[in-house]
């Protein structure tokens, strides 16, 4: 079949143009490293755009999450227990550190506005998988500044530290006396609005070591039981530290490191500091961290990243290794749960301090499953910590520990979940994972993986059941959550009674999945098995029924019955159509057709993507046609979309994934730096004509435009499965 619209040769190290904002390399241990080669502050020459003018990029493993900016600006952020930026700036999205250089007599800034770092003429900013390197050129003094952050080894490992190296050369005739400052501002705040408050407890010195403890108030005590029990609002905080020669800290929290040297002609000076933070931690204990941070070396990388060797387009498998590590360093740790997962970062966790939602974690889990299978793991258990013993999976987590449904009642969360469990047993065949012990939320009912899968499918079948035509019902939302703001019907109106194409195609997807794996277990479980086994495949057999009868002689799926009313009969939505084309029984040629129909309605003048809507029916303020859930381009549906292609034409298939990939957004739209590295869960489409390829330029959604784990989590997994 002849597919049209075809992308060639999209994958380019450097994108040419006069517009290009910077460019990749490979770095000494052959990893993917980004050159932001342009000025600061950021401008872009329309000037309705919207994009921060400081770019930024993440540092971090399980226990930390550092944001390092291009002009040497950091955020550091914690999110073991409570969202936090524990050295908070005056802006709201902000950290608070300086660094500064004299020699003789002049001193340098080298870090924030109207510092060094602004002028590429002078610094190069290049950021890679585990650090940030600015090089400054002052005269015939050559200063390398480096921030990295070491993997996690484990699903539960890491340290929140932050190793910053100078590397000083002199290329004079004469030996040069120079003095360098290191400095951060301790100022916990959390990110989620909270009756909290945090204020300085103690600040002391220890040697070369540096300490600022914090202590959280509350006026009402019920917001502050012990440290370790669950609560909507934690009172707890860590305490930041730094270690390095010359210490020193103030009254207010700033701490810093200070070194003056002189260096001969043609010699060079090393130094290094660590900064960080540990919860309930002995100063012995904060030093032994630092020595052992000191000690790791950036090819640790090495041992936790895939590395694709049978990949011939070498530009290809760099941006694939480049979606691992953003992965990799976002994924954090739960002190509560003790378990991993990876966030959907940014608004939701980086800006409002959630973790949100329960959808996003179990997609965001599945490229996992194929290079690092205990992350993969960790997730599920995870999740499956905050699903109640009735099979409701809590959607929205923030507090310490706290979960709840907020004001939505989803219908697809237990879809979400079949699909990573049922894609981790296939891929691994670890068919025994489904005796794991699990503790319902929260956490007092204990279980085997498999409870989990037979109280989430009883809450599917029975809770959120099926509709007058047979399909599954929408309840309060499905993925899109934002239906009733585009319909405006009251919820008691539709709530029993709106159906969801997506909720059905999806099931029609994953659940022979799962039975395929459910049927090959053979441990202790397996008369319960073999029940759950027969009875999905009842409710599937007549899910497929109601919707073949449903579709007819359709070329493509509806999206949904709301309000008495079919939706998306004439006019394509993407959201149900990439799980049909991935449904093994039905007939071939009809998904051909459809992705050929697809092609035209959804594909058509779009640079990355299929558009969620074809022509979008409704119009809102906070959400104009071909923006968001309104005719935008998600990664959350594309992905299924390739994997719908995948069963059937996986050359096909990778063309999508690189249509849909960072090299390419950056050549469709290189005035953007937020094309070039990550991206938000969507960009507007062709729709929005001039701020087409930009995260959602209303509100304040544009204040977060990158390191969303949704394209590095698809991009990747669709990779794989193209290449099965």
């Amino acid at each position: 079949m002849k597919y049209l619209f075809g992308l060639a040769a999209l994958f380019v190290c450097a994108i040419a143009g006069a517009q290009e904002l910077g460019h990749w390399i490979e770095d000494s241990n052959h990893l993917p490293a980004f050159s932001y080669d342009a000025p600061l502050p950021y401008t872009c020459e329309d000037a309705q755009v919207k994009i921060d003018s400081n770019p930024w990029w993440i540092l971090g493993n399980y226990r930390i999450t550092v944001f390092a900016h291009a002009d040497g600006e950091y955020e550091i952020i914690s999110g073991e227990r409570a969202w936090a930026r524990l050295n908070m700036g005056e802006d709201r999205l902000s950290g608070a550190n300086d660094a500064v250089l004299t020699i003789g007599r002049k001193t340098y800034d080298l870090v924030g506005k109207g510092s060094l770092a602004e002028n590429p003429q002078i610094c190069t900013r290049v950021f890679g998988c585990g650090y940030a390197t600015y090089t400054y050129r002052i005269g015939d003094v050559i200063l390398e500044r480096t921030m990295r952050v070491s993997p996690s080894m484990s699903y539960d490992g890491g340290d929140a530290a932050v190793v910053i190296s100078y590397n000083v050369k002199n290329n004079g005739k004469n030996t040069v006396k120079l003095t360098y400052r290191e400095s951060v501002l301790a100022n916990y705040a959390q990110i989620v609005s909270s009756p909290a408050r945090f204020v300085k407890s103690g600040i002391h010195v220890t040697g070369e070591t540096a300490v600022v403890d914090f202590e959280g108030t509350v006026e009402n005590p019920l917001d502050k039981p012990a440290p370790e029990q669950i609560s909507q609002v934690d009172a707890y905080a860590p305490s930041m530290y730094l270690h390095g020669k010359g210490i020193a800290v103030s009254d207010s929290g700033e701490m810093s490191v200070q070194q003056t040297v002189s260096i001969k002609a043609g010699a060079s000076h090393h130094s290094d500091a660590v900064v960080g933070f540990m919860f309930n931690a002995s100063d012995s204990e904060i030093v032994s961290v630092c020595e052992r941070n000191l000690e790791s070396t950036p090819d640790q990388w090495l041992k936790v990243l895939p590395s694709f060797p049978d990949e011939k387009d070498r530009t290809l498998a760099q941006e694939m290794i480049w979606h691992a590590y953003t992965l990799e360093a976002m994924a954090t740790y739960s002190s509560y749960y003790k378990e991993t997962k990876i966030p959907q970062g940014t608004a939701y966790d980086y800006m409002w301090g959630q973790h949100a939602s329960a959808r996003d974690n179990y997609q965001h889990g599945l490229a996992p499953i194929y290079y690092n299978p205990e992350l993969a793991r960790s997730i599920l258990r995870y999740m499956a910590g905050r699903t109640t013993p009735w099979g409701e999976i809590e959607l929205v987590e923030y507090g310490y520990g706290h979960a709840d449904r907020m004001y939505y009642s989803t219908s697809d969360q237990q879809l979400f979940f079949f699909q990573m469990l049922a894609e981790y047993l296939r891929v691994t065949s670890d068919y025994s994972f489904l005796d794991t012990e699990i503790k319902f939320y929260p956490g007092t009912t204990p279980g085997t993986m498999l409870d989990v899968a037979e109280q989430c499918f009883d809450y599917l079948r029975n809770i959120v059941g099926v509709g007058g035509h047979g399909l599954v019902k929408l309840l309060n939302s499905d993925w899109n959550d934002c239906i009733f703001v585009m319909n405006k019907v009251y919820y008691n109106g539709v709530y029993t009674s709106a159906e969801s194409h997506m909720n059905t195609t999806m099931a029609l997807t994953i659940l022979p999945n799962l039975v395929q794996s459910l049927d090959k277990y053979s441990g202790p479980q397996s008369a319960k098995a073999q029940i759950l086994s027969s009875g999905i495949k009842v409710y599937r057999n007549n899910l497929m029924t109601s919707f073949l009868k449903d579709l007819g002689d359709a070329t493509f799926s509806k999206r949904m019955y709301f309000d008495g009313k079919s939706i998306g009969h004439d006019q394509m939505w993407l959201e149900p159509q990439g799980y049909l084309l991935q449904v093994e029984d039905f007939p071939l040629e009809r998904r051909k057709t459809l992705y050929s129909e697809m092609q035209e309605r959804l594909y058509r003048g779009e640079k990355i993507g299929a558009r969620q809507q074809e022509k979008p029916i409704t119009t809102v303020p906070s959400m104009e046609p071909g923006s968001r859930e309104n005719g935008g381009v998600w990664y959350s549906l594309n992905g299924p979309a390739i994997c719908g292609v995948a069963t059937f034409d996986k050359e096909e298939a990778l063309r999508l994934v690189k249509q849909m990939s960072f090299r390419n957004n950056a050549k469709s739209f290189p005035e953007f730096w937020t094309s070039y590295y990550s991206s938000a869960d969507n960009i507007e489409s062709s729709l929005m004509g001039p701020i087409e390829g930009l995260a959602d330029q209303s509100g304040d959604w544009y204040l977060s435009p990158v390191f969303c784990a949704h394209p590095h989590a698809w991009l990747l997994y669709c990779y794989y499965k193209a290449n099965e």
